[in-house]
């Protein structure tokens, strides 16, 4: 039942992708509009939705189980992190591709592909939980990622602004407004609420706008970016479940299941243009995974959950 949904969901999204991507073919938007939207979404929208993941609704994790969760999701992205390692050592890549192949396993597409999924199979309670996998996304992104990409450029220094990032602050206050209860005065829960609604059509269409720049036939044709691809979509969440089913279980475990089996996240592209490196490769990866995910994430939801 639950790939069933997920499929459907999927599909629902791939058509929203496919929107922005014609939109961008057809030349009514283009990339400046494309980097300014997702600035807008990952500035306002997104943190409206985890907000709204707690504002209004019934707590469905006490305190000691909200530390389970959070450990949970730095197992996540420790399974990421090794996997990638193990994959970026055994494909024949130049050492700038290697790092980039390390990366595009070690961090997923969270936000962008994570939240939009999970609030459509497990409604809106439960993107909070999903939104706890912004703790480590920006702790270790902003360290150990960017360490690794400016190694040799000497160039670009990680700021405590960019690592408390609108998302993760809104986690925080998330967890706040959770662990105290705090209730919001209505006029400014329904605004929360309405701002979160444009989260899911807005970012899918970002990602079909940012695909319709990548040179599809050469990205079809780089075998190294399947490898590293199938590796994020499929191994990722298959050990993640292996090893949460024995402590969670639930929509907890459906959701962090789901947040594993998201595609290679679309920072890595970002960091490696900001710091002077070639972003062809990590271009490719992400293209890839964005479009296998919407065949492999229904099949890991249903084959695991």
């Amino acid at each position: 039942m639950a790939g069933l949904v997920a499929l459907e969901k999927m599909v629902m999204l791939v058509l929203l992708m496919l929107v922005g991507f014609v939109a961008a073919k057809a030349k009514w938007v283009d990339s400046a509009f494309s980097q300014r939207a997702s600035h807008l979404v990952a500035n306002v929208f997104i943190v409206a939705t985890i907000l709204s993941s707690v504002v209004g609704v019934e707590p469905q994790m006490a305190g000691k189980e909200l530390l389970v969760v959070v450990v949970s999701v730095f197992f996540v992205f420790g399974v990421g992190g090794v996997l990638g390692f193990v994959v970026s050592r055994l494909l024949p890549l130049p050492q700038q591709d290697r790092t980039v192949a390390w990366l595009s396993v070690f961090f997923m597409n969270n936000v962008f592909i994570g939240f939009p999924v999970v609030e459509a199979l497990f409604g809106q309670s439960a993107v909070f939980c999903a939104s706890l996998s912004n703790l480590p996304f920006n702790l270790l992104l902003f360290s150990i990622g960017v360490s690794r990409l400016r190694a040799g450029q000497g160039r670009g220094r990680v700021t405590l602004r960019e690592v408390l990032s609108p998302a993760l602050v809104g986690t925080l206050a998330a967890i706040v407004l959770f662990l105290f209860q705090i209730p919001l005065p209505s006029l400014v829960a329904d605004t929360i609420r309405t701002l979160g609604g444009a989260t899911v059509p807005l970012s899918m269409l970002i990602i079909g706008i940012s695909l319709s720049q990548v040179p599809v036939a050469q990205a079809l044709r780089d075998w190294r970016a399947y490898g590293v691809s199938l590796v994020r979509l499929i191994v990722c969440p298959v050990v993640v479940w292996l090893v949460l089913r024995l402590f969670l279980e639930g929509t907890t475990l459906g959701v962090l299941t789901v947040i594993a089996a998201c595609p290679s996240g679309a920072m890595i592209t970002i960091l490696c243009l900001r710091y002077g490196l070639d972003d062809t490769f990590a271009s490719r990866v992400n293209f890839l995974s964005t479009i296998l995910c919407a065949v492999t994430l229904p099949v890991m939801t249903s084959l695991l959950l």
